[in-house]
């Protein structure tokens, strides 16, 4: 299995432009309070009530790795 390794920089560019991409759809189906944390290198993204909830989903599915996290309809993000 190769390891990726992802600069924090790619991450949040990335993630960024995954979450722009979803976001309308995210808008319909969740409140803004939810928050969705995005795996930048598969594209899958993975929604929680809370940061903490969402994170532990996608460490579930991708324990290894760094996500790009941000609130549900907000402008605002964060690189985990």
């Amino acid at each position: 299995m190769s390891r990726i390794i992802l600069n924090r920089q790619f991450i949040v560019d990335k993630g960024r432009e995954i979450y722009y991409k979803i976001r309308p759809e995210l808008k319909k189906k969740y409140n803004e309070g939810h928050y969705v944390t995005i795996e930048v290198n598969s594209g899958k993204y993975f929604i929680g009530k809370t940061p903490i909830e969402a994170m532990d989903i996608a460490k579930k599915h991708f324990p290894k790795r760094k996500f790009y996290m941000a609130q549900v309809g907000s402008m605002t993000s964060l690189m985990k």
